[in-house]
């Protein structure tokens, strides 16, 4: 784990035993923790191992701030709610039917992919529409007793947001 700012890491999940391909943002405070776009559910193993190493239990994760839906940033989040129902997850009005009902996207993902989809991403779980906390752009949100700005920042995806925090002058861009 490399340190950002005080509370705030960053992790390597070795995607396909590759590093520098994808990193989850880990944030804590004294009510939990978040992560910013938790990876594919392939590297799962890695990122609980990432937790567990700074004392952070799967039940300590209070949020999830998604940037976008696409598998590689999204992917694993349904499995960390469906261990953890408390996680709240942000994600942008665009994406989050995409996450209450990933059918449309893994479709279109497959076709791209194809058998290769299980071996790079794994499974995509939907996340119930209780834990999804729509985002347009414009709003304030708390998490890991941090403010952040949030951005509607479309390019890569219609569904892109950045998260900034304006206290320590971290913003998480995604693809952007």
């Amino acid at each position: 784990m490399q340190t950002i700012a005080r509370g705030i890491t960053y992790g390597d999940l070795m995607f396909c035993g590759h590093p520098r391909v994808i990193a989850t943002a880990v944030l804590q405070g004294p009510a939990g923790a978040a992560l910013v776009d938790p990876g594919p559910s392939t590297c799962l193993d890695t990122l609980r191992g990432m937790l567990t190493e700074q004392g952070i239990e799967n039940r300590d994760v209070r949020t999830v701030l998604l940037t976008h839906i696409h598998l590689d940033h999204a992917g694993a989040t349904g499995t960390l709610v469906r261990d953890n129902p408390a996680i709240q997850v942000y994600v942008h009005e665009r994406g989050a039917p995409h996450m209450a009902d990933p059918a449309k996207l893994l479709h279109s993902a497959g076709r791209l992919y194809g058998e290769e989809m299980d071996r790079l991403w794994g499974e995509f779980l939907p996340v119930p529409q209780a834990n999804l906390q729509v985002l347009s752009g414009g709003e304030r949100i708390s998490a890991a007793d941090r403010e952040f700005e949030v951005a509607y920042t479309p390019g890569h995806a219609s569904h892109h947001v950045s998260f900034f925090d304006r206290a320590s002058g971290v913003a998480f861009v995604g693809d952007t």
